[in-house]
């Protein structure tokens, strides 16, 4: 994996408390991996990580691991969350899940993402999403 740190970025690793993520930059796409998050502000904390990111790099790829489920997002704030990182429509965010309630979740994300114009989907595979990630935004 290329890592970004000729333009300012070194990769990001936290391990605060149970939760852990890694940040890294591979080519123009932002992967962010988020392990033992199980609580929406342990989401939050990592997705206001990422969007330090999002005023340079429009593609991000998500992958979760072992973390909980959450379903109640637009209570919950996720939602704005989402928000800092997707700032524009060339925004684009892929989530990928280790499970499937985890797969479930993102779906209705998505399904929430769609209704507030983010530019969010979620898929079962790395290839699909990384064709998603590739492939040109249309601007209006």
């Amino acid at each position: 994996m290329t890592q970004c740190c000729a333009v300012g970025y070194p990769p990001v690793r936290s391990d605060e408390d149970d939760v852990r993520y890694t940040i890294a930059i591979d080519q123009d796409i932002v992967r962010a991996e988020l392990i033992g998050a199980e609580s929406v502000e342990e989401t939050k904390q990592f997705l206001r990580a990422v969007a330090n990111y999002a005023s340079t790099y429009l593609h991000f790829l998500f992958r979760v691991r072992s973390s909980k489920a959450i379903f109640r997002l637009e209570q919950q704030g996720l939602i704005e969350s989402l928000h800092e990182v997707a700032r524009s429509p060339s925004h684009r965010i892929a989530w990928l899940a280790d499970g499937w309630d985890l797969q479930i979740a993102f779906e209705y994300l998505e399904l929430l993402a769609r209704q507030h114009t983010l530019n969010v989907r979620s898929f079962r595979s790395e290839s699909h999403a990384l064709q998603w990630l590739g492939q040109q935004t249309m601007t209006a």
